[in-house]
């Protein structure tokens, strides 16, 4: 009798330090919990995965963004060719094109004012032209004059006066032209450029002294710029 009772109780404390001990194992091992949602198994991770698996996300996610913005920007840049060309074929165009709108009136303004230049000059240069080769043709039957004026000498001063007048006008009017083509090309190549904030002009007075034998110092101002 008194061995079974020794048999029970060494099976019943055999029984107690291996559960002890499945209990300290299992409190050191780390447990993934797996609920089921659906049909699915999801796993949950701890806090310190958790942490590591939201930077990764948020890294691959800033890099999806930053891919096309950069070839949209790549795509969006302003282009100098073409505000040239816009310019070229109609001028205002390629201002428009810089959004640069206020400029398309001063275009015409100008193109307006050498355009009455050109009409102007032209129309008086092919008139007194016209009367002068009438009056020395030598034939007293064709009298030529304009404006009142009928000697042949003054008929050639006013020729040669207002052809000088519109080869004036027509150069200026090319200019004009170009520089409405250059114009609209200097402003594609800024269009995309940004000026610092903090751009300021800065003095201060000093006291300057030069090198020499005898130096003198003299009241002089420091002027900084900085950009």
């Amino acid at each position: 009798m008194s061995k079974f009772f020794s048999y029970t109780f060494s099976l019943f404390a055999f029984t107690l330090i291996s559960f002890y001990s499945v209990a300290q194992i299992s409190d050191t091992i780390p447990i993934v919990t797996k609920p089921i949602i659906g049909d699915k198994i999801r796993f949950q991770p701890d806090s310190t995965q958790r942490t590591i698996f939201d930077t990764v996300r948020n890294i691959s996610a800033v890099d999806t963004l930053q891919k096309p913005l950069e070839v949209a920007k790549k795509k969006k840049r302003h282009s100098p060719t073409k505000a040239a060309l816009f310019s070229a074929l109609l001028p205002g165009l390629g201002q428009g094109y810089n959004k640069k709108y206020w400029k398309i009136p001063i275009v015409y303004a100008g193109l307006a004012g050498l355009g009455f230049g050109v009409y102007y000059t032209g129309s008086n240069f092919i008139n007194y032209r016209n009367a002068y080769r009438l009056q020395i043709d030598e034939n007293p039957l064709t009298i030529g004059s304009y404006k009142g004026v009928l000697e042949a000498n003054a008929l050639k001063s006013y020729r040669d006066y207002y052809k000088r007048l519109l080869d004036i006008t027509a150069i200026c009017t090319g200019v004009w032209y170009l520089l409405n083509i250059v114009d609209a090309a200097v402003d594609a190549h800024l269009f995309d450029w940004n000026m610092r904030n903090d751009l300021n002009v800065s003095w201060r007075p000093e006291i300057i002294t030069p090198a020499g034998i005898y130096p003198q110092a003299s009241v002089g101002a420091s002027v900084r710029l900085r950009f």
